[in-house]
C-alpha cells in the first residue's frame, strides 16, 4: 500500500471540494426560495387584457390615454398612458409607480412629461385601493394586515399585467420597458422587478426593506397607528406583524433584480422610509447596482422627498446607459 506524502495538499483539495458543494447547495436553495417566493405572484397571462383606450387631453410633447385593463382575481386596472409624439418608433416605456395614498395621476408631477420629452412612453397605474380603486375602509397600509398584504400581491399582479399590456402596444419596444417607483411605489417595485424579468433597469426611489424597522421606526401615518394599537393591546407584536408580511419582504427579492441592473436613489434624513432601511436594501441588491443619495427637498420636515429635478435627470441617464 502506497503512503500518501502529501497530506496537506490532498486535505486543502478536499475541502475546497466541499467548499465548492456547499457553495452550490446554497446557490440551489437560494434559487428554491427565491421561486417559492415568486410564485405567490403568478398570474394566468393566458387570460385576455380586455383593454379599452381613450385618448384625453394631451400636450405638444405626447398624446394622454385612460386605459383599463383586466388583471388577476377579477380586478379591473385603471391607467394613463403617455406616448411621445416626437420620438422613432420604437420606444421604451416607463412604468411610473406613485406612493402611498398617490394615484397615477401622479405620472403628470412625477416627471411623465420630461420623459415623455425625451422620448420614452409612460404608463401609470392606480395601486389597489388608490386613485379610482378606493374603497370606504380599505387602505394598503392598516392594522388589517391580511389585507394590506393582499392589496400589495394584486399591485404586483396588476403591474406585472401592465408588462403584458405594454408588450402588446404598437409603438413600444417589448425588450425596453423599464420601471420608476417612489417611496410605496419603490417598495413594491422591488418585488415586481425582482419576479418579473422583462423589467429593464428599473429606479427605485425612496425605497426601503425590512418590515420590522418600517413599522417600528416610519414616521408615516399608519406606522403610527400600528404602533398605537399595539400599545394599547389592540394588535400582536411588530416581530408578528413583520412576519406576516414575511413573504412580502423586499429585501428578499431585490437580489433576483441581478444580472440586470439596478438604481436607488434615496435622501440622507429620510424619516418616512428611514434611511437604516434603505441601507439594507442595497445591501442586500447584488451587482450591478448604483446608489445615490441626494438631500431631502428644502422645508419637507420628513427628508422624505426628493428633489424632482436631479431625480428624473438621474433616471433618464441610468436609461441611457443601461436600458
Amino acid at each position: 500500500m502506497k503512503r500518501i506524502k502529501n497530506r496537506k495538499h490532498v486535505s486543502i483539495c478536499g475541502f475546497a471540494a466541499l467548499t465548492a458543494l456547499a457553495v452550490l447547495f446554497a446557490s440551489i436553495s437560494a434559487h428554491a426560495s427565491e421561486a417559492a417566493l415568486a410564485a405567490r405572484f403568478k398570474y394566468d397571462d393566458s387570460k385576455p387584457l380586455n383593454s379599452r383606450w381613450a385618448g384625453l387631453q394631451g400636450n405638444p410633447y405626447y398624446n394622454l390615454y385612460k386605459v383599463i385593463y383586466d388583471s388577476g382575481n377579477g380586478e379591473k386596472v385603471p391607467a394613463l398612458y403617455m406616448e411621445p409624439k416626437a420620438a422613432k418608433r420604437p420606444f421604451p416605456c416607463v412604468i411610473l409607480q406613485h406612493g402611498y395614498s398617490g394615484s397615477k395621476d401622479n405620472a403628470k408631477t412625477m416627471g411623465g412629461f420630461d420623459m415623455a420629452k425625451a422620448g420614452y412612453a409612460v404608463f401609470a397605474i392606480d395601486a389597489q385601493y388608490h386613485g379610482e380603486r378606493r374603497k370606504l375602509g380599505k387602505d394598503m397600509f392598516s392594522p388589517d394586515i391580511e389585507a394590506d398584504a393582499a392589496a400589495m400581491v394584486q399591485t404586483v399582479i396588476d403591474l406585472r399585467r401592465a408588462v403584458d399590456l405594454l408588450q402588446s402596444r404598437e409603438g413600444v419596444d417589448p425588450q425596453r420597458i423599464t420601471y420608476l417607483g417612489v417611496s410605496m411605489g419603490a417598495i413594491l417595485g422591488s418585488i415586481v422587478s425582482g419576479v418579473e424579468p422583462r423589467i429593464q433597469a428599473p429606479v427605485l426611489v425612496v425605497g426601503g426593506g425590512d418590515w420590522k424597522t418600517l413599522l417600528a421606526e416610519s414616521r408615516i401615518g399608519p406606522a403610527k397607528t400600528i404602533r398605537t394599537r399595539i400599545e394599547k393591546g389592540q394588535m400582536g407584536d411588530i416581530d408578528e406583524i413583520a412576519a406576516e408580511l414575511s413573504y412580502l419582504e423586499p429585501l428578499n427579492f431585490i437580489g433576483s433584480i441581478s444580472p440586470r441592473p439596478v438604481l436607488m436613489i434615496n435622501t440622507k434624513h429620510d424619516t418616512i422610509v428611514p434611511t437604516s432601511t434603505n441601507k439594507l436594501l442595497h445591501e442586500k441588491a447584488r451587482e450591478p447596482k448604483k446608489v445615490v443619495w441626494l438631500d431631502g427637498v428644502p422645508g419637507d420636515p420628513t427628508g422624505h422627498i426628493p428633489p424632482l429635478k436631479e431625480m428624473i435627470e438621474l433616471a433618464l441617464e441610468w436609461w441611457e446607459k443601461n436600458l
